[in-house]
């Protein structure tokens, strides 16, 4: 009897251990992916806004579309032909500028303000531009 009792108890256990729980991972299939462009930017191609101080470029962005300008984020970033192993994140303030962006729809508009103190204003050096574009959920907002 306690040769039965224990190969129960043995076989249960055994029963037990093998019949573990697997894990269900899910996925959500239905997001875009970060992504990322660069676009030269040369001198040439800044417009000085009159008496601000100020140049401006815009690029053309096809990619940036409705649903990264309604859910999604964009990053813009930058690196000079003077420093080209360096992206600088903007907002930033780089040698005699400050440098801001703001997009919509299918265009990126970048800001540079002069900072410096020459009384001489120039557009600002060659650079190439990094745009990343991010997919995010809709917040419910």
């Amino acid at each position: 009897m306690k040769r039965i009792l224990l190969a129960l108890l043995i076989g249960g256990a055994t029963l037990t251990s093998l019949s573990s729980c697997t894990k269900e991972y899910v996925t959500n299939q239905n997001f875009l992916p970060g992504i990322s462009y660069t676009a030269a930017v040369p001198t040439a191609d800044w417009d000085l806004i009159a008496g601000a101080n100020t140049y401006v470029v815009e690029l053309d962005f096809p990619e940036l579309d409705k649903k990264y300008f309604d859910h999604g984020t964009v990053t813009i970033a930058m690196k000079t032909k003077s420093n080209p192993t360096q992206y600088e994140i903007i907002p930033a303030t780089i040698d005699n500028y400050s440098y801001s962006a703001n997009y919509s729809i299918g265009k990126i508009k970048i800001y540079a303000k002069e900072v410096g103190s020459s009384t001489i204003i120039k557009s600002p050096e060659d650079m190439t531009v990094k745009i990343t574009l991010t997919d995010a959920d809709n917040g419910g907002n």
